[in-house]
């Protein structure tokens, strides 16, 4: 009995940790390419993704890259507007994603995208001559 109880664990144990395998942390970034199916709300979407630089760690490489992710019409497009504690989200369509914009996306690697969120493109700093 001891050694069924054992192994019932084990096999909860081993299927939470595939599942949460499956799931991926939300990649953030700014769109660089939208390329949109002929008249349908899907596509695909470039995205520039640059590694968050952490304070302790000098070894990290800043380097950006690229990354397409394919959208599909099952894939969840909000608009998010605000500060960090007063956010808002809105339903948003696949021609609210443009060039420039920052986006926020969750995906799964069984499904692929699930979410996307728009948020306003970051200003660029001016540089005094």
């Amino acid at each position: 009995m001891t050694i069924r109880l054992l192994l019932g664990f084990v096999a909860v144990f081993a299927i939470s940790s595939t599942v949460e395998a499956a799931k991926s942390k939300p990649e953030k970034g700014t769109i660089t390419k939208v390329q949109q199916d002929s008249g349908k709300e899907s596509g695909s979407i470039t995205v520039k993704i640059t590694p968050k630089n952490s304070k302790g760690n000098t070894n990290a490489t800043t380097t950006s890259e690229e990354k397409t992710f394919k959208i599909t019409e099952s894939t969840k497009l909000e608009t998010t507007s605000g500060k960090k504690k007063d956010t808002t989200n809105s339903p948003a369509k696949f021609n609210d994603l443009k060039e420039g914009n920052g986006v926020i996306v969750s995906s799964n690697k069984k499904k692929g995208v699930e979410s996307v969120k728009i948020t306003k493109a970051k200003k660029k700093k001016k540089t005094n001559a």
